[in-house]
């Protein structure tokens, strides 16, 4: 049956012959259909796009013999952009005359020009679907304005699947996205809240002991003294009363004055050794914290790493097993960071690779190598420096890497941790300072963590 003796049943026909796939294809099958129905060499199916001037994408264009890549272009001088305004419009013959600035027709050598626009469910023009030829239309206009129409309704029910399906990605997308900074912030509050306790911790403990040792120190320089003036004393009466009574010789003998004598200097010194180890590591409490120093300034990079080391010297030594740490630092400049940011990556890291190493010692799988962290720094180029910390533990398995920087992501067990110390520490090297950090690991075999900052 033919389009000059069009009816209902052939109504019924067309309706069946239109493609009931989706996507992409619906709309090629669409276009090729309707190309064969109206016995027309173009078919096309554009979407509106949102944009000033206003534009359309082509979703499908049939050209008699292949489909044309699809396409965007401004509506403005086409006979697209009628069937905009009004939403019919049929040119059976010179349409390249009535709009010359229509390249498309020029390409096309179209002589005649069908289009329709496509409405959704709203009365909201979202498309049109138009048909071209090389040679003028045949006078039926009715029958092919009743054949664009029902294309029109198929398509725009298609149309606004397309929409939504594309603004439930995009919402999806932010959500995403929304929850991904939820997290951020999650994990950003609970680090301040960390850090705050940790300095107020570290502020306390050296305050308490610090005062103390002070104390401590000033007097030991007076009790050397006295000690000094006393012993000087009893050499005087050992010079001018050489003939002590029994009871005073017998006192020298018991206490062992000899001895005493001789071994009072080294115990002072001894004592003064002590309170100075103290401030020490009051010293190493403060610098691991930074408490007392600006937010972001030059520091020395291994100094921070021995004081980190030296927070977790009973981590590491007092074990079942003895942790063996290989230092080997290259000869860096002083470098401008955040160095508490920096300590507590650190921490992260190195705490990490004790746990691993602690791992992999009680489930028996050190055989002849021993448990062991190295730490290495070098001078890289462009004014960058690297810290690489490596372990010989348990390591992680395949896959997992590129998840051990999302927040709350633990290959611990429960209760062993939260999954934001690399989380955490992502975020001090890449966002604040512009750096790079990255893991390398094998199973079984141990793991290394790269970390890159710019001078």
């Amino acid at each position: 049956m033919t389009i000059d003796n069009f009816d209902w049943e052939y109504n019924r026909k067309l309706i069946g012959g239109i493609p009931s796939q989706s996507g992409p294809n619906f709309f090629r099958g669409c276009v090729q259909y309707l190309a064969q129905v109206l016995q027309v060499k173009y078919a096309l199916i554009s979407e509106i796009l949102d944009t000033d001037p206003r534009q359309a994408r082509v979703l499908a264009c049939w050209s008699g013999d292949d489909f044309i890549p699809d396409f965007e272009y401004d509506l403005r001088g086409t006979p697209c952009n009628n069937v905009y305004k009004t939403g019919l419009k049929i040119y059976p013959h010179s349409v390249q005359k009535v709009f010359p600035e229509d390249k498309n027709l020029l390409t096309w050598q179209a002589e005649s020009y069908l289009g329709i626009a496509i409405v959704n469910s709203h009365g909201k023009n979202i498309g049109h679907i138009a048909a071209l030829d090389t040679k003028p239309l045949k006078n039926t206009y009715q029958e092919q304005e009743s054949i664009l129409k029902i294309f029109a309704t198929r398509s725009a029910a298609e149309i606004e699947h397309m929409l939504a399906q594309k603004a439930l990605k995009q919402q999806n997308i932010y959500l995403k996205e929304t929850i991904k900074k939820l997290q951020k912030t999650q994990s950003q509050l609970i680090h301040a809240e960390k850090m705050s306790s940790l300095g107020q911790m570290v502020a306390g403990v050296a305050h308490e002991i610090n005062n103390p040792v002070n104390f401590i120190l000033g007097n030991l320089n007076y009790f050397n003294n006295y000690t000094k003036d006393l012993l000087d004393l009893i050499h005087l009466f050992q010079e001018h009363l050489p003939d002590l009574p029994k009871d005073i010789q017998s006192k020298i003998q018991e206490i062992e004055l000899d001895y005493l004598e001789k071994d009072l200097p080294d115990l002072l010194n001894s004592m003064i050794g002590g309170t100075n180890r103290i401030s020490e590591i009051v010293k190493l409490l403060r610098t691991f914290s930074h408490l007392d120093e600006a937010e972001r300034k030059y520091v020395d990079i291994h100094t921070g790493i021995n004081s980190t080391l030296f927070i977790l010297q009973a981590n590491l030594k007092n074990k079942p097993f003895h942790i063996k740490v290989i230092q080997d630092y290259d000869q860096l400049p002083l470098v401008y960071c955040y160095p508490s940011g920096l300590n507590q990556v650190l921490m992260n890291i190195i705490s990490n690779a004790i746990y691993a190493l602690e791992t992999k010692f009680y489930q028996n799988e050190f055989v002849e190598e021993k448990p062991t962290i190295c730490i290495k720094t070098k001078k890289l180029e462009n004014n960058w420096i690297g810290i690489y910390i490596s372990d010989n533990g348990m390591g992680i398995k395949e896959g997992i890497c590129s998840k051990i920087f999302d927040p709350f992501f633990t290959t611990k067990p429960v209760g062993k941790g939260t999954g934001l110390g690399l989380s955490i520490s992502y975020q001090i090297i890449v966002e604040q300072h512009k750096g790079k950090i990255e893991c390398i690991s094998s199973d079984k075999k141990g793991t290394e963590l790269g970390i890159e900052i710019p001078i």
